[in-house]
């Protein structure tokens, strides 16, 4: 049974941030973005606790004293350490660099330098002895030149091969044999197994039903790649079919169930997959406490007449706070981080939002707009009516808080 992903988000009031790359109505690659904010447009990079933004605005004059304003704003997220933030382990696996298509051989440089010394030898000394061998030398530079070329159009003539035909859904086994082509050795032969072989992986996770698991271990004894880089070449595939998988930001339990069954077929280990693990089991607890109906809970603090309580945890209550800034080369910096503006026990009831400390705070529920559950930093920001900046709660189980709010 093949994948279908969907596109939508659909979690009710939630919105979700999980990926690589942040929050934002944004676009851009793994670590860095670009998007429009209430400032204006700006890119916005980072990874792991340390995060960039700049603006793209203009420098102008500051009024009155002639001093010149920063062309731009670096604002880095600095993480103090105040979120229940969870380690995946290392960093998402990818792909191992490929091969160069290898160049012309030293060799081949050699003999041809080689035989124009000895001709050169030899018509200076009016020695004509030497211009046998020079002739020799050459003719073996152009036979390893010519060979080179050949060796070259074959490989690539091979892979359009194994493309058209997992394009067209050739049976495995004839691929494979595509693979035992004599006219490619050497380097070329390395070059030509590894991209087939990336090739080979994206049509495996493209329809799982057209490769089966006996024959990715088949095509695997035909390789000349090291044991260490097809490992690292099926966690790179199996991270980017997670992060494909996870794009609308929710995971079925059958969708969880192929991705287990896809990495037990591959025989990835989990120490090689650590993070794309992590993010799986977060978003089926996530999904697992939408799914679940809330049920009522004692509680060991009064309540108002006739409210119930749903939902208790430990947490805290956050703001975010220029903890220094400086300019440097016509750029304004701030760092920017997490201080705790209240901690103690989080209460959800069926119409307020508790927060009970060192004194207590209540937020109604109908004043809740907008919930944003960031699994980059282990956040939920609540947007609240007539409230300037969101609440910033973090908790060790933040995804049944999202949840029961939501």
């Amino acid at each position: 049974m093949a994948f279908y992903l969907r596109k939508g988000l659909n979690l009710g009031p939630i919105r979700l941030n999980l990926s690589k790359s942040g929050l934002g109505v944004s676009g851009g690659i793994t670590g860095a973005r670009v998007g429009v904010g209430p400032k204006g447009p700006y890119v916005h990079g980072g990874r792991h606790g340390l995060y960039y933004r700049k603006y793209a605005s203009q420098g102008r004059k500051e009024a009155g004293n002639g001093s010149s304003r920063a062309d731009g704003e670096l604002r880095i997220f600095v993480d103090t350490g105040l979120t229940w933030r969870r380690e995946f382990g290392a960093r998402p696996a990818s792909m191992p660099d490929p091969p160069a298509a290898p160049g012309r051989p030293r060799a081949i440089t050699l003999l041809f330098v080689a035989a124009a010394l000895l001709a050169l030898a030899g018509i200076g000394n009016n020695d004509w002895a030497l211009v046998i061998p020079a002739l020799i030398l050459l003719l073996g530079g152009i036979f390893l030149k010519r060979r080179h070329h050949t060796q070259a159009s074959r490989a690539r003539e091979v892979f359009r091969g194994i493309d058209h035909g997992l394009d067209q859904r050739t049976p495995i086994p004839e691929i494979i044999g595509l693979l035992h082509d004599e006219g490619v050795q050497g380097d070329w032969k390395t070059w030509l197994h590894h991209h087939a072989f990336a090739r080979f992986l994206d049509a495996y996770f493209e329809d799982p039903d057209y490769i089966q698991p006996v024959e990715v271990e088949a095509l695997e004894g035909e390789l000349s790649l090291p044991a260490h880089h097809i490992r690292q070449m099926k966690a790179g595939a199996f991270s980017d079919f997670v992060e494909e998988v996870i794009e609308d930001h929710m995971i079925t339990p059958e969708e969880e169930q192929q991705l287990s069954r896809l990495q037990e077929e591959l025989r990835i280990p989990a120490g090689e997959v650590e993070w794309e693990l992590g993010m799986i089991r977060q978003l089926c607890e996530l999904r697992d406490a939408l799914e679940v109906p809330p049920e009522p809970m004692e509680v060991d603090i009064p309540l108002k007449n006739n409210e119930t309580c749903y939902f208790r945890t430990k947490g805290r209550l956050l703001k975010e706070k220029i903890l220094q800034q400086y300019q440097r080369d016509r750029v304004r910096y701030k760092e920017v981080g997490y201080v705790t503006d209240m901690e103690g026990d989080i209460y959800v009831t069926d119409n307020r939002l508790l927060i009970v400390g060192q004194g207590s705070r209540s937020y109604p529920r109908s004043r809740i707009l907008d919930t944003t559950l960031s699994l980059e930093d282990h956040t939920l920001q609540l947007t609240l009516d007539g409230r300037k900046s969101p609440l910033i709660l973090s908790a060790p189980d933040l995804a049944g808080l999202a949840g029961t709010i939501g």
